[in-house]
């Protein structure tokens, strides 16, 4: 069975990470690893106390770019870095403040399977704002799982908000990612719905072309969590983060491949 690494780069968001964090446990694909990386070394909540190793998460503390041996001063470096902790056939940006659906790794290692091709992008993402959810354009590298020595091989931008244009310009231009797939089940989420509290994580897309906009990614959600470790959610706190996804995927489910809707619609 392939392995899967979904690489998590984030600044101490506790709440969002916690969240993120659940997502990956709740992937039916089974070979599966989950690295955090959190460059706020002062958050006292991301230790390897927390005792994940169990469940395949490595947690990494680091505010030191590994080429220059000083603080980062952009994203694409921190993604570089971070990558090397994985280890998995394939790769994924696990980013902190969205949402992946259970059969999100299974699916993308099922389609490239059957297309042979080393990269896998869905057409369409969820995106939810304002209590509104419906299917948009995918842009870019979200939701794109793909071969882990090729995005390390490739890089990525040293910049900030443009940093995947890298690897997956190289991969698209190579033909090795087919940008208009859309024999699947939607199972990622640009999640923009988290209240005015949680605005600030998006911030850094929505300032994309500022060159100074690298400090955007250090706001954090305003919870400001201390005194516990990262939580595994119960039963009941899984099936309300994806009431809305699931809800949207029954009453639509006559858009998509039954056998897929069948397959992996199943959580």
């Amino acid at each position: 069975m392939k392995s899967v690494s979904a690489v998590m780069c984030t600044y101490g968001r506790f709440s969002c990470v916690e969240r993120a964090m659940n997502c990956f446990l709740q992937q039916t694909h089974q070979n599966k690893e989950l690295i955090i990386f959190n460059t706020d070394v002062e958050s006292p909540y991301f230790d390897n106390k927390c005792n994940l190793t169990p469940y395949g998460i490595l947690i990494i503390n680091c505010n030191r770019d590994s080429v220059t041996n000083k603080p980062y001063t952009n994203v694409g470096a921190i993604r570089r870095d971070a990558l090397m902790f994985a280890s998995g056939d394939y790769v994924v940006t696990w980013d902190d403040d969205d949402i992946f659906l259970p059969h999100f790794m299974e699916q993308g290692i099922d389609k490239m399977t059957q297309t042979g091709l080393p990269f896998f992008k869905p057409e369409q993402s969820f995106f939810y704002s304002g209590n509104n959810l419906r299917l948009v354009m995918n842009t870019l590298e979200a939701s794109v799982i793909g071969d882990r020595q090729k995005v390390r091989d490739y890089g990525y931008l040293l910049e900030t908000g443009k940093e995947g244009l890298g690897w997956y310009t190289k991969a698209r231009d190579n033909k090795e990612l087919d940008e208009h797939d859309k024999e699947y089940i939607p199972s990622y989420c640009f999640n923009w719905n988290d209240g005015q509290q949680m605005k600030a994580p998006h911030k850094q897309s929505g300032d994309i072309d500022n060159p100074k906009n690298f400090d955007n990614h250090k706001i954090q959600s305003l919870d400001k969590v201390h005194g516990r470790n990262l939580r595994i959610w119960d039963d009941d706190e899984i099936s309300e983060m994806y009431k809305p996804y699931k809800e949207y995927l029954i009453k639509n489910q006559e858009k998509f491949n039954s056998e897929l809707f069948k397959k992996y619609v199943k959580w």
